[in-house]
């Protein structure tokens, strides 16, 4: 399996993000969503494992994000 560790990406809301999508969590480190739950002050708790490790892993916390807050997200 090949990994594409430098994706395309585009800038968007992390309101708009969905567990599934990969987005970068810094260079060459694409992780894929797992799971977004509603924080404090309508923050979005957005969990994440990078593309390269297996589902069984722990996810982690990639962030706390406010609605409108820019997320690089990895497009075709």
């Amino acid at each position: 399996m090949t990994l594409n560790l430098s994706p395309k990406t585009r800038t968007v809301a992390a309101a708009t993000i969905r567990v599934g999508h990969v987005v970068m969590e810094s260079h060459e480190h694409p992780a894929q969503v797992t799971e977004i739950r509603r924080g404090a002050g309508g923050r979005l708790n957005i969990w994440a494992r990078f593309v390269w490790q297996a589902s069984k892993e722990p996810q982690w916390l990639l962030g706390s994000f406010q609605p409108n807050a820019p997320i690089e997200k990895a497009v075709r």
